[in-house]
């Protein structure tokens, strides 16, 4: 017994070393294999990433994981790689250009100073247009004598071309609708203005020297700015040139447009000054810090200003002491000297800075890994601002939340303004002979190309992948691959159907080899290789290459400056390609945003028929059955005062001086049945929270709440702008949260409520415009829409500016001239309250006769026909229209007015892109609401009127069957103002253990069990939960996506689809009385008047 356990043990140990000697065998293989993806980019990963445990390599050029050599092999093949190897090899032709000669650099030289001098502003020019500035300001000064002027922008930094503008900047942001008055009154000045632009401008062209003047108010931090930037021109003489040519370069290449597009022009004076400070010996230092805007205690305006730099010093800086995230501002000031300038780089010539800053952004720096800063010497990564790493991120050194480069919100006009680096860096390091245009590149040049070419060559036969006629085989094997970084570029392969048979059997014999391989992990690419690392191939005749060189570089000794000659051409630098216009709204190609099929301006109105008297009597019964359905009855809104007692006298057992209040949709007149619970609580002896500390006592609240038995899923929210509790109600199923002394909102409450007392059609058009907006999908303002408060006002301001109107404007109702003063938390809440007054103080309020159906249809006429959201504000406070001018909400596309709080501007969080999605919306229903409709008249009236509902308010009619923008939206979470992996809702992660959060409301433990589950599913088996590179979107069933990419349409939420929805099942139970195919039939049977 014992000897057969010993041969079986001997029998395993020959097994074992057999198995080892074959495997020294196949490993050679695949070394062999993996130094040919090395030269490709394509690394062998010695760890693999947790995320993905079964991709055992990664091409460093796609940021892409690859699961095999099989998978490699195939991706080596795809588009998108090829062009990524093109553009490497691009990169590696100029990372080999030889430095440039001396007569190079001073022909360089002689060309950026040419260009400099022709095209920028000279001493004369600049006092020319100090000249015009001065006469501007006494013009002004003889009406207005407070008001002053100052000059900032490019003139100022004497960054400016011949033909730029003149920035213009008034101190008192009050006066500048009069100052536009003032100017048309002279005539030294043309006058036009432009109001809606993000910092509203005046243009006025003098007439004495044909200069455009832009006008603004109130632009401080871009004065702060241009100050900055003119100090550092002052210090730094080479800095001008460098920046007219850089600019110059810029526009031959059209990418200085920021309105296609582009760049602004003081980001090109940024970028070079950043150069200069990051260069390896410094031309200029770093004047600003960590400390600029992060201090709460001073504004930035008054931190840092370069003063007196003549005599090298730096006048009123205050002290600062820095600690871990925080900066702490010490009383006073003080005065001393400090380095302006640095000694290093003196000698260096302006053409050896020309190439070195295009070399710089052409090869050094990694344009989106990092933020082009000039407020500090180390390099700021985007993790830390938090910005998106995709194209250029410039910051502005006194805006820190600003990207410039923001405008730039296109990867086509990006990748154009990298080929337009690599294009310009190729010309000027390369000598350029006279007589030659500029357009003939030199020989070392040639050479590198077909040294390149011969390499390209040989890697093609190599692989057996040369690029097919149109008739080229499709690969059968390739492993699954992982695409990391570029999210949302979707690339194919260019492989076709029909390949050569013998190369085809080839490919299979060499995956058949490949595939009985056992991957060691420890293995790394021979060093013993012919080839080099990423590419570069060894030549075979070393000695003569360096022997052909070396005369190269004895004939260009014998070349003189003269015998050179660069210009700045756009056909040299372009190749008369100009760049692609991508719109920023609909982010489609081939039109600016003005010009955008999407935006709600362009769709023609159509004229409406006339109303009849019976279709005016169905709109009056639909809004009648919005209100009827949806609106709380008596005995509901008592249950809710019954859970606010319930609440208080629970609460106040550990806060004996709680007292607690609804306010919002429950009070205000407008709530639906399951509308949340929003409460006020109060501590007796606080008349405000000043003294309080409102995130401890929210946090106390939540755990003497979690002590409820009839509450659940209370969660603390002290992060918000109002901090709350929310909860749950057990019984009734509500959802409420509380707040501390939210006391303006009672008193907002407490006016909605006395409009909607005034006329019932107040009720029955707010209601009917909330289930309009729910059933849009457009009234969510945590989703980047309007809220349903938004609404109302809407509709209260269409009543106030009907003709004859139908409700007062309670604000303007007063005794006296002065209006009273009911000062909370800083604002006026007053009101006219007494109703029984009004109606005899106004009794003309009794003239408005129109039906609520009809004032339905004018309300969306009015929105669609004759209210313009880029001129007015919607403000339920005064009768008179109000200006975005006026409230400098020009920025905005969509402006609600808050009745109490002036500065808050409801819509201030809705995009263009949404508010082209809502206005649409509008549009249909105003096309739909306003074309008569008759169902048959054989049905009974219950049925006809679920029917109408169906109709009028079909979602997939309202929105032309699409769904809300959710760009902005988290992918997680469905809200706005965070990103994904800052969602509150995403999992957590300490090391390899999973942290779960029970006190959490229902749909966040399902969103955190989904993502769990999706976890565990990915661990298991990765290929499940991923769809391959090459797989269309298209091609995925409905039922086969992942939950998270599901939303329902009808509630929001994530998870699952509008038939499965909570909501619209029980729409449908409450509808169920009609038959199935009762839309059809009726549809079929209608009668559609066209008058």
């Amino acid at each position: 017994m014992a000897q057969m356990n010993q041969s079986a043990e001997d029998g395993t140990e020959v097994g074992a070393g057999l198995e080892e000697g074959a495997l020294t065998e196949q490993q050679l293989g695949l070394r062999q294999a993996e130094e040919r993806l090395y030269r490709d980019y394509i690394h062998r990963l010695v760890k693999q990433s947790p995320e993905y445990p079964n991709f055992q390599y990664l091409c460093k050029l796609c940021s892409v994981h690859i699961e095999n050599i099989q998978g490699a092999h195939k991706h080596i093949k795809e588009k998108r790689h090829k062009k990524n190897i093109m553009e490497k090899q691009e990169e590696n032709e100029l990372r080999a250009l030889p430095p440039p000669s001396p007569a190079q650099l001073k022909a360089v030289d002689a060309a950026v100073l040419d260009t400099a001098k022709q095209h920028g502003i000279s001493e004369e020019d600049f006092q020319v247009r100090l000249a015009v500035v001065s006469r501007m300001e006494e013009t002004i000064q003889q009406h207005l004598s407070a008001c002053s002027l100052r000059l900032y922008g490019s003139c100022l930094t004497r960054f400016a071309f011949k033909t730029s503008d003149i920035n213009i900047d008034v101190t008192y942001p009050s006066s500048v609708s009069v100052l536009a008055c003032q100017i048309t009154n002279n005539d030294t000045f043309g006058l036009m203005h432009y109001f809606h632009a993000k910092v509203p401008v005046v243009f006025c062209r003098d007439i004495s020297s044909g200069l455009m003047c832009k006008v603004s108010a109130g632009n401080d931090v871009a004065c702060l700015t241009t100050n900055h930037l003119a100090a550092l021109a002052k210090l730094e003489p080479r800095l001008v040139p460098l920046v007219l040519a850089f600019r110059y370069w810029a526009r031959l290449c059209h990418i200085d447009c920021q309105a296609e597009g582009g760049i602004p022009s003081y980001s090109f004076a940024l970028m070079v000054i950043f150069f200069l400070q990051q260069r390896k010996e410094p031309i200029l230092p770093v004047y600003l810090g960590h400390w600029v805007g992060e201090s709460s205690c001073h504004p930035t305006p008054k931190l840092f200003r370069l003063q007196d730099v003549t005599k090298f010093t730096v006048r009123n800086i205050p002290k600062y002491h820095f600690g871990h995230h925080q900066c702490l501002y010490l009383i006073g000031a003080f005065t001393a000297k400090t380095r302006l300038t640095l000694d290093l780089g003196k000698g260096v010539s302006l053409g050896q800075l020309w190439l070195e800053l295009l070399r710089f952004y052409t090869l050094e720096f990694a344009l989106e890994e990092y933020i082009i800063s000039i407020r500090l010497r180390e390099l700021l990564s985007r993790e830390v601002k938090n910005w998106p790493r995709r194209r250029l991120a410039i910051e502005d050194p006194f805006a820190l939340k600003r990207n410039v480069a923001r405008s730039l919100n296109s990867q086509m006009v990006f990748e154009y303004i990298q080929e337009r680096f690599r294009t310009a860096y190729k010309y000027f390091a390369c000598p350029q002979f006279r007589g030659t245009g500029g357009r003939q590149r030199g020989k070392k040049c040639g050479k590198q190309d077909m040294k390149l070419e011969s390499l390209e060559k040989k890697e093609a036969v190599f692989l057996n992948t040369e690029v097919d006629d149109g008739k080229g085989g499709k690969s059968q094997s390739g492993g699954r691959v992982r695409q990391e970084l570029k999210e949302d570029e979707e690339h194919e392969s260019d492989d076709e159907d029909g390949s050569d048979p013998s190369r085809k059997e080839d490919e299979e014999t060499l995956n058949a080899a490949l595939m009985n391989m056992v991957l060691s992990e420890g293995d790394q690419p021979s060093t013993n290789t012919p080839f080099s690392p990423n590419g570069l191939l060894d030549s075979d005749n070393e000695g003569e290459e360096e022997e052909e060189e070396n005369n190269v570089l004895e004939k260009e000794a014998l070349i003189t400056s003269e015998d050179l000659h660069y210009v700045f051409d756009r056909m040299i630098f372009t190749g008369g390609k100009p760049p692609t216009v991508v719109c920023s709204i609909c982010k489609r190609d081939g039109h600016l945003k003005d010009e955008c099929p999407e935006d709600f301006k362009k769709i023609e109105l159509k004229p409406l028929p006339p109303m009849t008297d019976r279709f005016r009597d169905i709109l009056d019964g639909l809004c009648r059955l919005c209100y009827h359905e949806l609106s709380p009855s008596a005995v509901e809104q008592q249950k809710r005062e019954q859970i606010l007692a319930s609440l208080e006298r629970f609460i106040r057992k550990e806060y004996n001086g709680a007292q607690l209040c609804l306010f919002g949709s429950s009070k205000n007149g407008f709530g639906f049945r399951d509308s949340d619970l929003d409460i006020c609580m109060t501590l007796e002896g606080h008349d405000t929270a000043e003294k309080l500390n409102c995130k401890e006592i929210i946090e106390g609240l939540a755990k003497v709440l979690k002590k409820h038995t009839g509450l659940r899923n209370i969660l603390p929210i002290t992060t918000a702008k109002v901090p709350i509790v929310k909860f749950e109600h057990r019984q009734s199923g509500l959802e409420g949260d509380i707040s501390l002394y939210n006391t303006l909102a009672q008193h907002n409450t407490r006016m909605l409520a006395t409009y909607a007392a005034i006329d019932s059609r107040v009720q029955y058009l707010g209601y009917t415009m909330k289930v309009f907006a729910k059933r849009c999908d457009i009234g969510d303002a945590s989703r980047g829409s309007l809220s349903s408060y938004a609404y109302i006002l809407m509709v209260l301001y269409f009543l106030q500016q009907r003709q004859p109107p139908v409700i007062p404007v309670l604000q303007e109702i007063f005794d006296g001239k002065n209006v009273p003063q009911r000062m909370v938390d800083g604002w006026n809440a007053f009101f006219f309250d007494d109703l029984e007054e009004l109606h005899r103080r106004l009794p003309e309020l009794q003239q408005n006769k129109e039906s609520v159906g009809e004032l339905w249809l004018g309300l969306l006429r009015f929105y669609t026909e004759e209210f313009d959201f880029k001129e007015h504000v919607i403000s339920i406070r005064q009768r008179k229209r109000l200006t975005t001018f006026e409230k400098q909400w020009t920025s905005k596309c969509i402006a609600i007015e808050d009745p109490f709080d002036l500065n808050h501007n409801l819509g201030a969080g809705v995009s263009r892109k949404m508010t082209n999605f809502i206005m649409k919306a509008f549009i249909n229903g105003r096309k739909l609401f306003g074309s008569p409709f008759y169902p048959q008249p054989d049905f009974c009236p219950e049925v006809t009127f679920v029917f109408l509902q169906e109709y009028f308010f079909d979602s997939k009619v309202l929105t032309d069957g699409e769904l809300a923008p959710n760009d902005r939206c988290c992918r997680i979470c469905g809200k706005i103002g965070h990103y994904m992996k800052d969602c509150p809702k995403r999992r957590r992660y300490v090391g390899s253990t999973v942290y779960l959060y029970f006190d959490l409301p229902l749909n966040v433990c399902t969103h955190l069990c989904m993502y769990l589950s999706d976890l565990f599913l990915c661990v298991l088996s990765p290929g499940r939960m991923k769809k391959k590179e090459n797989d269309k979107e298209e091609d995925i069933k409905e039922e086969e996506r992942e939950p998270r990419e599901r939303r329902c349409f009808q509630c929001g939420d994530m998870g699952h689809v509008r038939r499965d929805c909570p909501e619209y099942r029980h729409l449908r139970q409450r509808t169920a009385g009609a038959p199935g195919m009762l839309r059809d039939k009726a549809i079929s049977l209608s009668v559609s008047l066209r008058g």
